[in-house]
């Protein structure tokens, strides 16, 4: 099962943003989309999510989202946001609890709590939202589309989590927790799309990476294939090197700070 889109053009206003984009995302596996700022990666995940005006097609798990009910995808998929703001002071139990309302296992009141000690929020339940900080406030709101999809597989069909910037806002070990919560859910069959800013982390976790330049697709590929130094410098503009711990083989960047004549 997959997650595909088809021919995506996307605007925002008069600008379009997006440039007929094709690209696929599979169940089992996580799947960063990747590249500089204002390229189009938040707005490939809201044309995705029918957030913005799009024409072409999205097609998950083989169905044309077009034609399907609002309920109907809210069962299969879960949104996370870059940021969220509430204007009442609700707690953090019933934000998370929200996640319920619109997935498919409202009837299992022991999912908001496990939600929360999933992303490392074990004993906020009481706590109002607003008092949080940036970073938990965005844990919070993940535990809360955690509860939307919560089994990755139902009835043979994955669910999926699309995630604009999930670690973002957090510290190194809460990212980790994150990225760690992402591959298991991948692990037992769901799909997980994620917008990142991180490239080591993105090669560190990701099955798959796309990376978006000026609205176009500019490649996608594992990321031992698509972390090159021709692509990335390509893609953000200045001179990166790709590097190779020496134990563990694992590719990581760092910029190239030789001076050019």
């Amino acid at each position: 099962m997959t997650l595909t889109t088809r021919n995506i053009h996307a605007r925002i206003g008069k600008k379009e943003i997006l440039h007929g984009i094709d690209f696929t995302a599979r169940a089992g596996e996580i799947t960063a989309i990747v590249g500089p700022n204002g390229s189009g990666k938040s707005t490939l995940l809201k044309a995705i999510t029918d957030e913005v005006d799009f024409t072409g097609e999205v097609i998950l798990n083989g169905r044309n989202t077009a034609k399907m009910k609002p309920w109907e995808l809210a069962a299969m998929r879960g949104v996370l946001p870059q940021s969220t703001t509430l204007a009442f002071p609700f707690t953090v139990i019933e934000v998370v609890r929200m996640g319920l309302m619109a997935g498919a296992s409202g009837e299992r009141a022991d999912i908001p709590s496990r939600a929360l000690a999933a992303v490392g929020l074990d004993g906020y339940s009481g706590r109002f939202y607003q008092e949080l900080s940036g970073g938990e406030q965005q844990r919070a709101q993940l535990a809360r589309v955690l509860c939307q999809v919560w089994h990755p597989v139902v009835d043979g069909a994955p669910r999926w989590l699309l995630l604009d910037e999930p670690v973002a806002s957090l510290d190194i070990g809460h990212q980790l927790l994150v990225m760690r919560l992402m591959k298991d859910y991948a692990s037992r069959g769901g799909g997980v799309v994620a917008v990142m800013h991180d490239l080591n982390l993105s090669a560190m976790f990701a099955d798959q990476m796309a990376i978006i330049m000026s609205g176009t697709l500019l490649t996608s590929g594992p990321p031992d294939t698509v972390i090159q130094n021709d692509i990335l410098s390509k893609a953000y503009g200045c001179s990166l090197t790709v590097n190779t711990a020496p134990e563990e083989g694992q590719s990581f960047l760092l910029p190239h700070l030789a001076m050019h004549n």
